[in-house]
């Protein structure tokens, strides 16, 4: 795995024209996809709990917290407040409306609606780094493969998003292991970046298999950046079969470490 992270490193990214249907993407995205888990067990995941925090010079900084009802997509996300009392956001995915709390007070009308519009962007950008081998074939995206970028160790898909609000960044690079099908680096820019900018680059790390009540799930729970001294962590990764009723309606904390159980 060592070896082909490094071989990635000297990639140049060539011109793609984008077709309509590109079965060689589509199939590299499938292998992605299916060694991560595949689409029969991920499709009956249930729950989804897991926290998402950046380390820079070995020093983690805030720690978000995250719970995800799959079947009908309530959402319970806890951030750090002031005094390190987390604030709670119960939202719906779909709707993207909900309530946050503080103390387990409900904020007012106006801070809460701000908070609630922040814990989805956070939903977007922290499932997004977790879980993009399962998004690959979502609605809005694009795929195509890059032969010229290829060689005998990686292969390299480059998938667009059409749907803005769903994806942090709207285009990544990634280049994926032949032998494993899975994700070892990619490379984005983000719709700040100029386009001379150069891409951001991350190795994903420390792939983790999952046992769940309905298969075996397998993540990379860390990714680090090239050339920087910072890295992208996800730790309490849990899929449960079920979670109490009231985690998705009372603004109490409930997310600590360990509290999730499968």
């Amino acid at each position: 795995m060592q070896k082909a992270a490094v071989l990635v490193l000297s990639l140049f990214i060539s011109v793609t024209v984008w077709a309509q249907e590109d079965p060689l993407a589509d199939s590299l995205a499938q292998r992605v996809f299916e060694a991560a888990g595949g689409p029969g067990v991920w499709s009956r995941v249930p729950y989804l709990a897991f926290s998402f925090g950046v380390e820079e010079n070995r020093q983690i900084g805030r720690v978000v917290r995250h719970l995800w009802n799959r079947n009908t997509n309530q959402y319970r996300l806890e951030t750090p407040g002031p005094t390190g009392e987390p604030y709670v956001v119960l939202f719906d995915v779909d709707t993207r409306q909900g309530e946050a709390y503080w103390g387990g007070v409900e904020l007012g009308n106006k801070e809460s609606a701000t908070r609630v519009a922040d814990a989805f962007q956070r939903f977007v950008n922290d499932t997004f780094w977790l879980l993009i081998p399962f998004r690959l074939f979502d609605a809005g995206v694009e795929r195509a493969f890059l032969p010229d970028s290829s060689n005998e160790v990686v292969d390299v898909l480059r998938i667009r998003f059409t749907l803005p609000d769903r994806a942090p960044t709207d285009e990544v690079y990634l280049y994926i292991a032949r032998e494993t099908g899975r994700i070892v680096q990619w490379k984005y820019r983000t719709p700040a970046d100029g386009p001379d900018t150069p891409l951001r680059g991350f190795e994903w790390r420390d792939y983790t298999r999952y046992v769940t009540p309905v298969g075996e799930v397998v993540l990379s729970i860390r990714k680090r950046a090239l050339g920087r001294p910072f890295e992208v962590v996800m730790g309490g990764v849990r899929m449960p079969q079920e979670v109490p009723d009231d985690w998705f309606t009372t603004g109490v904390p409930k997310l600590t470490p360990g509290a999730v159980r499968e």
